[in-house]
């Protein structure tokens, strides 16, 4: 039974996308929620520009690849996925690691896991219907 990670990876992958877009068109309003500055020397150009490229970017990859994983039933775009969600909650620990951290970086790792609960949920149920 493939439909409940489906249904709950499908907005996960609407969220991400949102976020995305959200920092792409209102980075201002959207990185103070993420506990961001974008402050620098070109008065915050080359801050703006990096959250819209790389966490916008990679919040928008992994849509993508969350959102494709769920309309095809592709186990190859549920790999894809992992890799984004796993990267991430690597980075996450790496930060609780030499940063340490309470609850605010906490909460994030939790969402990440569940993420990849979800997808390797997904991932044993249609490798179960092909098999």
């Amino acid at each position: 039974m493939v439909i409940i990670p489906r249904i709950l990876i499908g907005i996960g992958a609407l969220g991400s996308l949102v976020l995305a877009i959200g920092l792409w068109l209102g980075v201002e309003q959207v990185i103070p929620a993420l506990g961001i500055s974008t402050t620098d020397l070109g008065g915050g150009l080359v801050g703006r520009a990096t959250v819209r490229a790389d966490i916008a970017g990679l919040f928008g990859g992994m849509g993508i690849c969350l959102l494709i994983a769920v309309i095809r039933s592709s186990i190859h775009w549920v790999n894809a996925a992992l890799v984004f969600v796993c990267v991430a909650i690597s980075g996450r620990f790496v930060g609780l690691i030499i940063d340490g951290g309470g609850n605010a970086v906490i909460q994030p790792i939790l969402v990440e896991a569940v993420i990849i609960a979800l997808l390797l949920w997904l991932r044993v149920g249609l490798s179960k219907q092909r098999g």
